[in-house]
């Protein structure tokens, strides 16, 4: 069952290549909506004079991230189930409706619970920007207006920043969103089909490569099992169980190993 590494480095680039499509897409709609929350936020500093009434921006802007989100993880699963998967035989190509309703709510779940950690986080960061103006304020002995401190909350959540930090959200949670998919498909066929089938970590193993993951790369478990990252027991990669330090910006695919008949 071994496999040439040609063809993992294949695999790899096909499933990459395949989320940067979808990512970039994305990139710009979650850029868009950064920028509009950034105003919100502002608005909200100028009509009020502090953060009081930022937790109903919040909850607007979780509102609009759960319906963005939603749709990259529907576009990415109907993509993925179409594509190959390494070493994979026809057992795993099924439409089946059960498995597709429990992906779609691994899926959803996980939407969820990232569209409340970014509203969390643009907040904070917003909520963080009146205390350095404050402080800065304070330390200098100048006064800052109102519509100082409005603009760079703005730019903050808006600005230069949103670019980078959209690109990473979207990137993230296409692969997440790819990786539940396969994974989902490929365990519960497994399951049905009683095939012993073992699952490959797969790294680019380029210099953007975390230590953890290239040394994880090339690891083989079986299905059902999980592989330790760092200290962190992870399914698959982006699995949320090994945490923001092993989900973030993640670039490893899986292969699949199933025994010659």
């Amino acid at each position: 069952m071994t496999i040439k590494r040609i063809d993992k480095l294949k695999h790899a680039r096909k499933v990459l290549l395949a989320q940067d499509k979808i990512s970039t897409k994305y990139f710009r709609k979650i850029k868009a909506e950064l920028t509009i929350v950034g105003d919100e936020l502002a608005k909200s500093y100028l009509d009020n004079g502090n953060d009081g009434k930022f937790q109903g921006v919040k909850q607007d802007h979780e509102k609009r991230l759960v319906v963005i989100l939603t749709e990259l993880s529907r576009v990415t699963n109907q993509t993925f189930r179409s594509i190959g998967i390494i070493s994979i035989k026809s057992v795993f190509d099924t439409q089946d409706t059960a498995i597709e309703s429990q992906i779609l709510g691994v899926l959803a779940a996980n939407v969820l619970t990232t569209s409340a950690e970014i509203a969390d986080t643009t907040i904070a960061s917003a909520s963080a920007v009146i205390i350095q103006q404050m402080t800065l304020s304070n330390t200098s002995g100048q006064y800052i207006t109102s519509n100082t401190i409005a603009k760079a909350i703005a730019n903050k959540i808006g600005g230069n920043n949103a670019k980078s930090r959209a690109m990473t959200i979207a990137r993230t949670e296409t692969h997440k969103a790819a990786n539940v998919s396969q994974f989902t498909r490929a365990e519960m066929a497994t399951t049905d089909s009683g095939l012993d089938v073992r699952i490959e970590w797969i790294s680019t193993n380029d210099s953007r490569v975390r230590d953890s993951h290239r040394s994880t790369n090339g690891k083989i478990i079986a299905m059902g099992d999980s592989f330790n990252v760092n200290g962190s027991k992870m399914k698959y990669p982006s699995d949320p169980s090994g945490g923001a330090a092993n989900v973030i910006n993640c670039r490893c695919v899986l292969g699949y190993h199933v025994p010659e008949e």
